[in-house]
């Protein structure tokens, strides 16, 4: 976040302020709200929204080539825990309009996985979460998010979002869950 877009935002909270309370608390909300943004500016660019999808289902803006990409390697062999994400994977699959054919698992429609360090996770702070089109569609387990973490040491990438390929995948059991899976070398 920039020193003038955390000046612009905090002129804006001030007036919003006067106009609602006083005149005479434009200058001290402002001057607070300039203090706050300008502490929290790291927090609050991380949690930005990576990127915008379009109707190819790829995901591509400036801000996603900013990020470290993985290698391709067209085999989608890490599978993502996202049991508890079904929600947001349905609604990708809406949006994406992918459908499942009867004979087949895989559906050949490639996302954008963005790999986010996710330091502040009350839970662990060593997890990594997957998001696709702004929307988390699982974690890292412990094993597979520490293994991540290394080689994000290994490239000086420490605690760098990165992206990668991504498809969603259909169990074939009828209770089973839709799942995701990324084009990233499997970790050790």
């Amino acid at each position: 976040m920039s020193l003038l877009s955390i000046l612009a935002f905090s002129l804006i909270f001030g007036l919003m302020a006067g106009a609602s309370v006083d005149k005479s608390h434009i200058l001290p909300v402002a001057l607070i709200s300039a203090v706050i943004l300008y502490i929290s500016r790291d927090k609050i660019a991380a949690r930005e929204p990576p990127a915008i999808s379009h109707d190819d289902g790829r995901q591509n803006t400036s801000t996603a080539s900013s990020y470290y990409a993985w290698p391709e390697l067209g085999q989608f062999a890490f599978a993502v825990d996202g049991k508890s994400f079904q929600e947001a994977i349905n609604q990708l699959l809406q949006e994406n309009a992918i459908t499942f054919d009867e004979d087949s698992t895989l559906k050949t429609h490639i996302l954008t996985a963005y790999l986010i360090p996710d330091n502040d996770n009350p839970h662990d702070s060593n997890t990594v979460r997957v998001d696709i089109n702004s929307r988390t569609v699982g974690y890292f387990n412990r094993e597979q998010a520490l293994g991540f973490r290394h080689r994000l040491d290994e490239k000086a990438l420490a605690n760098q979002i990165t992206t990668c390929y991504a498809i969603i995948t259909r169990n074939s059991e009828a209770n089973e869950k839709n799942g995701v899976k990324l084009d990233i070398e499997p970790f050790e």
